[in-house]
Parts: C-alpha cells; sequence; structure tokens
C-alpha cells in the first residue's frame, strides 16, 4: 500500500508477534530436589522389578 506521497507504508513494530510473559506463575511448583529425588527412586523401583520377575 502507498501513503498519500507515494511512499510505502512500513509494518507496525510489533510485527504480528505475539507477546508472551516470561513472569508467568504457575499453581503447581515441585522443587528440583523432589525431581531428582522421584528419579532415583523410580530407577531403583524399576531395576528392583527387573531382577525379581527377570
Amino acid at each position: 500500500m502507498l501513503n498519500k506521497k507515494g511512499q510505502a507504508r512500513m509494518p507496525s513494530s510489533f510485527g504480528g508477534l505475539v507477546q508472551y510473559y516470561s513472569e508467568y506463575k504457575s499453581k503447581i511448583t515441585i522443587k528440583p530436589e523432589i525431581v531428582i529425588v522421584l528419579g532415583f527412586v523410580l530407577i531403583a523401583v524399576v531395576l528392583g522389578l527387573r531382577l525379581v520377575f527377570g
């Protein structure tokens, strides 16, 4: 599109991009230590089941 002076219009500053808020706070929070401990527990359970059931 050209304006009255014959110049091309520049796109808007956002360029159609969606703005996401980086400070989103989840309702569910889990400490990283708990995730690591649960991972080791899961590994121990899987290894134990393999030993018992072959």
